[in-house]
């Protein structure tokens, strides 16, 4: 199966990879778009016959996923995809905040033209992207998500903390999956563009402060949401 690596090192379905990292890939991509619910039993041999694959890359994907936060391990129980919650998602919204905006001050201070550029870029094709899967109603469009996760990245690309990096990308993954959870919640229309142009231009004008406002009221509006739509955190 093809694989290939889309922003901050996630991946997509286009170059060869081991078998681990294909389970890991398919796996991970399954959680986070809650195709695999929160709370559900992860059993080998389903995993086996769902995806195709023998059991020895799928453990070992399991167990990076554990790492990772996405996947539980009980003793005598086995695998399960990580529970949420209201409390998960405050204290997951507020880490992001912190390390999100830390981030982008590191970028701005640091950041060169080719970074600008960058973000330019992924605006733009994050621009051009609906959101709603139109062959999946209810569902986010898979290209949206990749170029939505690309657009975040880019703005603390700069930040020059592989740490941080990869700390900010275990947090969006968790992220990922609560915003899955709400997607068909009806609520007042939301300006994504908007939202996403302005915290742009904060970051190109290289105004930290408008900047960092700008990232944490975005990622709040996106827990509101899913606060608001309180069937999805309590039928899981």
């Amino acid at each position: 199966m093809p694989i290939s690596t889309n922003a901050r090192g996630r991946a997509d379905l286009s170059e060869p990879q081991t078998l681990g990292g294909i389970a890991l890939d398919v796996l991970r991509a399954d959680i986070l778009q809650c195709r695999l619910r929160p709370g559900t039993r992860l059993r080998l041999e389903e995993l086996r016959e769902r995806y195709g694959m023998s059991i020895s890359p799928l453990r070992e994907a399991l167990m990076r996923l554990e790492s990772e936060g996405l996947v539980v391990l009980a003793e005598n129980k086995g695998f399960r995809v990580a529970p949420v919650s209201p409390a998960h998602l405050t204290d997951l919204t507020e880490t992001r905040i912190e390390i999100e905006t830390l981030m982008i001050r590191r970028a701005v201070a640091s950041g060169d033209v080719a970074w600008e550029a960058d973000i330019l870029g992924a605006f733009h094709r994050l621009s051009r992207q609906q959101k709603a899967d139109p062959s999946a109603p209810g569902a986010i469009s898979p290209a949206w998500s990749r170029e939505h996760r690309a657009f975040h990245a880019s703005l603390s690309d700069a930040c020059p903390s592989e740490l941080l990096r990869n700390f900010r990308d275990q947090l969006f993954d968790q992220a990922e999956r609560y915003v899955a959870l709400s997607i068909g919640f009806t609520a007042k229309p939301r300006d994504d563009i908007g939202e996403h142009e302005g915290l742009m231009k904060a970051v190109l004008a290289r105004d930290t402060e408008t900047a960092c406002r700008l990232c944490a009221a975005h990622i709040r509006q996106t827990t509101e949401k899913v606060l608001a739509a309180t069937d999805a955190l309590t039928a899981v």
